[in-house]
């Protein structure tokens, strides 16, 4: 954080993606692509976070605005947001109804709801479409499970939302279509910054030969196969989808590392 002084009053600004406010993440969603320039967008924050009228913002010296103005550089970076700093969304044609988001880190996710999260990720980031965010959003935000206050007591878990239901995603997915559009894309950051943070805790399961990374369903195919020991049942297969997502990524990490040990001295086999 930034500490800034102005009036005798301290103000605190991010240097980070995850000291980020959630008002503040859907601000910069809602300006991305806005402004001509890096300054002008980078100004415009600044006035925005420093919650100052424009009388008081001209009173700041041209030289310290732009000092300040650069303290938001991170965010032409990559994005390393891990904070799910949208903890629910509220359904604009239905007020009273609200679906929850994933835990920090998605640290309650399943590996199966991660992997469908990322296929529309992917779809999104290739060819920017509504109803690819729109299924991305309706993944990862789903109702509360009932008497959540009360049983949150008698389990181990923490992730407070309904088990992944494919036959409900359709419905939730044409609900989250009326979302703003800033609130959606927040949620597609938090992804980035997710498998960013996956990629550097676990190199080895995003490496391949040639240096591409996995970007769809298929690409996940043959670990997942050799983390239920080669069986393609339905029953085993369901298992690891349906498995903590750290839990599977810590396996399938054991069993790159053998592989490519083997790789190394077989190369003959490669």
């Amino acid at each position: 954080m930034v500490e800034v002084l102005i009036d005798n009053k301290k103000r605190f600004l991010p240097s980070r993606w995850n000291e980020l406010t959630r008002d503040q993440l859907i601000y910069v969603c809602s300006i991305f692509g806005k402004y001509g320039t890096l300054a002008s967008f980078q100004v415009n924050i600044l006035r925005k976070f420093l919650s100052l009228g424009l009388k008081q913002f001209k009173k700041i010296a041209p030289d310290d605005v732009i000092f300040l103005s650069e303290s938001f550089s991170f965010l032409q970076n990559d994005v390393t947001l891990t904070r799910c700093l949208v903890k629910s969304i509220r359904m604009p044609r239905f007020p009273w109804t609200r679906y929850t988001g994933p835990t920090d880190n998605m640290s309650e996710c399943t590996f199966g709801e991660f992997i469908k999260a990322q296929v529309r990720y992917e779809q999104y980031a290739s060819a920017p479409d509504a109803r690819a965010l729109d299924e991305l959003a309706a993944i990862l935000y789903r109702p509360r499970k009932w008497f959540w206050l009360i049983s949150k007591r008698f389990t181990e878990s923490n992730d407070p939302r309904q088990r992944f239901i494919d036959k409900s995603l359709p419905a939730r997915a044409g609900r989250m279509s009326r979302v703003d559009h800033a609130t959606k894309y927040s949620v597609f950051l938090f992804l980035s910054g997710i498998q960013a943070s996956l990629m550097e805790k676990f190199p080895n399961v995003y490496r391949q030969s040639g240096g591409s990374d996995k970007s769809d369903l298929s690409g996940w195919t043959s670990l997942v196969i050799s983390l239920a020991d080669g069986k393609t049942d339905d029953a085993s297969l369901n298992c690891i989808m349906n498995s903590n997502l750290y839990n599977v990524f810590f396996g399938l990490e054991k069993k790159s590392i053998d592989y490519y040990e083997l790789k190394r001295k077989f190369p003959e086999n490669d």
